[in-house]
């Protein structure tokens, strides 16, 4: 990704730290899987990552044929094989941030209860835990060091959270055409 101001590895004390990976879970609901409902542009999704990889797509096809997933892993999987066809916005790189936070925007102007979570974990950290994934953070998340108790990734979904619950909306660019 071409976001150099994310390009940082982060560090976080786990007692310190609201952690998420599971819907089902604590904290479930700031998971771009959670069911959040939202309408933009007149097209229904059933959460952020449905939203995200939607937008990822470049023609109406495969977009149309990306709403038929079912919600859960499958909706990252389909997306990824669209995208090894080449359906893939040409300048993904450089526009994902703005994508999610796009996305995210949305998921909170249309969920009180993703609000409301967001205002639970006031004074914490907020992490992706994506300890049971990986053996290396990716970008997205970051992962628990056992030896120091801490989490430590770039955690660009958790650095998103926060300033969203800070500030209430997050700045973006994205081309006009997008959608």
């Amino acid at each position: 990704m071409h976001y150099p101001e994310y390009d940082i590895i982060q560090h976080y004390p786990a007692e310190q730290t609201v952690c998420f990976s599971k819907v089902d879970k604590e904290w479930g609901l700031l998971s771009n899987f959670a069911k959040t409902p939202m309408v933009v542009n007149g097209v229904d999704f059933v959460c952020v990552e449905q939203m995200f990889h939607y937008i990822r797509l470049n023609n109406e096809t495969e977009r149309t044929e990306y709403l038929k997933v079912s919600p859960g892993m499958a909706l990252k999987m389909k997306a990824k094989a669209f995208a090894k066809r080449g359906v893939e916005q040409s300048d993904w790189k450089d526009i994902a941030v703005d994508v999610m936070r796009f996305c995210l925007n949305h998921k909170y102007a249309s969920s009180e209860a993703f609000r409301k979570e967001l205002k639970r974990s006031n004074g914490r950290y907020i992490v992706e835990d994506e300890s049971n994934r990986h053996k290396r953070p990716d970008s997205w998340g970051a992962i628990l060091d056992t030896a120091t108790n801490e989490y430590y990734g770039k955690n660009i979904m958790g650095c998103l959270l926060m300033e969203l619950r800070e500030k209430g909306s997050l700045e973006y660019k994205l081309p006009e055409d997008i959608f």
